[in-house]
C-alpha cells in the first residue's frame, strides 16, 4: 500500500517527464544522486511494476567511445556509468548466444528474455523445434498489469515483439501487429505505420478505445490515455542526429519523451504494469559504421536511464532492468596521433557530423548521384575522385544498403578523423551487462545465461506461470 505522498511524487514526476525537452534531458550532466527512498533488493518483497530498458546492439566499444565523449564535452559520467554504484543496483555479465549460434540475433535474444528459452536466430518465441512459447506479457496481463513497447525501431521489430508475439520468423511484422492487437498491449510507442495500416488494423485499434498519435504534440496531449497507439514514422524512426538537424523531423518524439508519456498511461493501472523500452537504432548504426549516428542514439538512450531512476525513487516497488541483446559492429575508440594524443580531439570532430549516413543514403538516391559538397557539410569529410567515383557507381547499381557502402569506402576517412574503428558490420558475441534495481534485484547472479532472465522477472513480479 503506498502513503499519498508517494503517489503524488509518482505523478508529479510523470507529468514532467512526459513533455520534457529530450534535448534539455540530454544536455543535463547533473551526477545521479541517491535515492531518496530506500530500495529493497531482497527477494521478499514483490515488485508491483517492471521497467526493462534496453540497448539494443550495445558493444562495449560503444560504450566505451560514449564515455570517454560524455566526459570530454558534459564533465560529468553517463548515468549507465554512474548507474553501476547506485545504492541496490546489482550487476551480471551476461552469455548472449543463441540456441543455434554463439552470436545471436535481436529475435533469439529478446526471445530469451521474454519467455525463457533459448531460440533459433530469427525466430520470436518459437522453439527450435517450432513450438509456440508464451511470453512474459502474456503471464503480465494475467495478474492485470498493464503491458507497454516503447522503441525507434519499427514496434514489431524483433526487441519489442520478444516480450509478446509467436512467429516462426521476425520479418512476420504485420502478423504481429495483429499480436498486439489480440494481446491487449496497453502502450505501442515507437515507427512502423505501415504494418498497421494494412487490413484496416489502425480501425481496430480505434474500435478497442486506443488513442491512436503521430507526433510529439499529439502524444503530450494522450499521454495518460489507458490505451496508446503512437506511430512516428512509416519504417524506424529516424536517427537522433538527423531528428536534432532536420527540421521535416521535429514532430517526432524522443526516445525520453515516449518512455514518460508511457509511465504517464501504465501507471495508472492498481496492479502495475510491464514495460520494455528499446534503443533500437544503436545496432542499426552499428551495422552501418556510423560513429556519429552510434553515439547520439546512444546519449538519448541514456537520458532515459535518469528518467527511469527517479521513477524508482518516487515509486519504488519498481524493479528496473538496464542492459543489452548483444554487440553489433564492434565499435572502438582507438589510438591515434603521437603517444594517442590525437583520441581526444577526434571525440571533438564527431562533434562536426549533423547527419547521420542514413540520411545521405536517402539523398543521393533521391538526386540519382553523389554529392561531395553535401558530404562535406554534413560530416567535415572530403572524398577523392577515386571515392566519389565508386560511391556513384554504387548509386547507379544501386547497391542494397548504400550507407554501409559509404563507411566502408570512407573507413579510412572516419578513421583519421575520428578515431573509430570497426570488426564488421554484422553482430558480436561479448557478454555484456545485465543490470538490475528494486525488488527482487538482489537474486540476480554475477553471470548468467540470457534466458536465466525470464526467471528473474517472473520471480521479482510473483507473476504465475
Amino acid at each position: 500500500m503506498q502513503n499519498g505522498s508517494t503517489v503524488a511524487s509518482r505523478r508529479q514526476f510523470i507529468k514532467g517527464a512526459g513533455i520534457a525537452s529530450a534535448a534539455t534531458l540530454l544536455s543535463s550532466s547533473a551526477a545521479l544522486s541517491k535515492p531518496k527512498v530506500p530500495v529493497d533488493a531482497d527477494a521478499s518483497v514483490p515488485a508491483k511494476n517492471l521497467i526493462f530498458l534496453v540497448v539494443d546492439g550495445l558493444s562495449g566499444g560503444t560504450l566505451g567511445l560514449a564515455h570517454h565523449w560524455q566526459l570530454r564535452h558534459n564533465t560529468q559520467p553517463l548515468n549507465w556509468t554512474q548507474f553501476y554504484s547506485q545504492p541496490g543496483v546489482f550487476r551480471a555479465q551476461q552469455d548472449t548466444a543463441s540456441a543455434n549460434s554463439p552470436v545471436t540475433d535481436s529475435a533469439a535474444a529478446a526471445s530469451a528474455w521474454g519467455s525463457g528459452q533459448r531460440v533459433n536466430n530469427g525466430a520470436i518465441n518459437r522453439s527450435p523445434a517450432g513450438e509456440k512459447q508464451k511470453a512474459i506479457l502474456a503471464y503480465a496481463k494475467e495478474a492485470g498489469k498493464a503491458t507497454g513497447l516503447v522503441s525507434t525501431c519499427r514496434i514489431t521489430h524483433a526487441t519489442p515483439a520478444g516480450f509478446v508475439a509467436s512467429v516462426a520468423k521476425r520479418g512476420e511484422e504485420q502478423l504481429i501487429a495483429e499480436q498486439y492487437l489480440d494481446a491487449e498491449v496497453d502502450v505501442l510507442l515507437g515507427g512502423g505505420a505501415r504494418y498497421f495500416k494494412a487490413g484496416a488494423l489502425l480501425d481496430q485499434f480505434s474500435a478497442a478505445s486506443y488513442q491512436i498519435v503521430s507526433n510529439s504534440e499529439q502524444l503530450a496531449a494522450k499521454a495518460g490515455s489507458p490505451k496508446l497507439l503512437g506511430l512516428f514514422a512509416q519504417d524506424h524512426v529516424p536517427y537522433r542526429i538527423d531528428r536534432d538537424n532536420d527540421p521535416q523531423y521535429s514532430s517526432v518524439p524522443s526516445l525520453p519523451e515516449m518512455l514518460g508519456s508511457a509511465l504517464k498511461s501504465l501507471e495508472k493501472t492498481p496492479e502495475g504494469f510491464v514495460l520494455q523500452v528499446e534503443a533500437g537504432r544503436v545496432d542499426h548504426a552499428g551495422h552501418v559504421n556510423d560513429p556519429a549516428a552510434i553515439l547520439h542514439e546512444f546519449l538519448e538512450f541514456d537520458a532515459c536511464i535518469e528518467l527511469a531512476l527517479k521513477y524508482t525513487r518516487a515509486t519504488p516497488d519498481t524493479l528496473l532492468v538496464v542492459t543489452t541483446d548483444h554487440g553489433t559492429g564492434g565499435c572502438q575508440l582507438n589510438g591515434i596521433g603521437s603517444a594517442y594524443t590525437g583520441s581526444g580531439p577526434a571525440l571533438d570532430e564527431i562533434n562536426k557530423f549533423t547527419r547521420s549516413f542514413e540520411w545521405l543514403q536517402d539523398e543521393f538516391l533521391a538526386q540519382g548521384k553523389f554529392d561531395v559538397v553535401l558530404l562535406e557539410e554534413m560530416t567535415g569529410i572530403v572524398a577523392s575522385p577515386d571515392v566519389a567515383a565508386q560511391i556513384q557507381a554504387a548509386i547507379d547499381e544501386p547497391v542494397q544498403y548504400l550507407s554501409s557502402t559509404l563507411t566502408a569506402l570512407l573507413q579510412p576517412q572516419l578513421m583519421a578523423k575520428t578515431g573509430t574503428g570497426w570488426t564488421s558490420n554484422n553482430h558480436t558475441g561479448e557478454c555484456v551487462d545485465f543490470m538490475a534495481l528494486g525488488p527482487g534485484a538482489g537474486k540476480l547472479t554475477p553471470f548468467m545465461r540470457n534466458e536465466a532472465a525470464f526467471g528473474f522477472m517472473i520471480d521479482a513480479l510473483r507473476l504465475r506461470v
